[in-house]
């Protein structure tokens, strides 16, 4: 009788801490904005996330880009004042939840529209496309407000074939995110 006792309690016990057992963090979906600047040009756009339950999160931009130097380059000049940039990326966070410090990839689109300095003076679409290391951190702020500032270095070509003057090189970019999780 006390072996069948000890093996129910037993039993009991291991079903109540099995039942206790939780995941750790939740499911979240980050909105807000996003600004990047670096030394050829800046972008303003809207910042989109979503956040796995343990240290992942995939992210997306899409917004207005517009370059430094309004005069371009010696081969050709800016036709419009603004373009069209993109972004894709993913963040490990050290944390369970996606909160604190992280570290991650992304890979940015910035188009533009310029003009040759030829005689036929023609219109091309710049497409300058960054893949860059990053680093950062999330402040949140009563579990719903996000302030993120960032640091990634990466690689500067333009994907246009008529445009391959244009230097390849190395470029550092500074960015801050802001918004809501829901």
């Amino acid at each position: 009788m006390r072996k069948l006792i000890v093996i129910l309690l037993t039993f009991f016990v291991s079903s109540m801490s099995f039942g206790q057992m939780a995941e750790v963090g939740y499911n979240t979906t980050d909105v807000g904005a996003e600004f990047q600047w670096y030394k050829d040009g800046r972008f303003i756009g809207l910042h989109l996330a979503a956040n796995s339950k343990l240290h992942n999160s995939f992210h997306a931009m899409i917004g207005i880009y517009s370059a430094q130097d309004d005069y371009g380059s010696t081969y050709y000049y800016y036709s419009k004042k603004g373009g069209m940039g993109f972004g894709v990326g993913y963040r490990y966070y050290t944390n369970l939840r996606p909160h604190g410090f992280f570290v991650g990839v992304n890979a940015n689109l910035f188009t533009k529209e310029v003009t040759m300095n030829t005689l036929e003076a023609k219109n091309y679409t710049s497409m300058i496309f960054i893949p860059s290391l990053q680093a950062g951190y999330m402040i949140l702020i009563n579990d719903l407000f996000f302030i993120t500032p960032t640091v990634a270095g990466g690689y500067k070509t333009n994907l246009q074939k008529k445009l391959s003057a244009d230097e390849k090189k190395a470029v550092g970019l500074l960015g801050i995110s802001c918004g809501f999780k829901f």
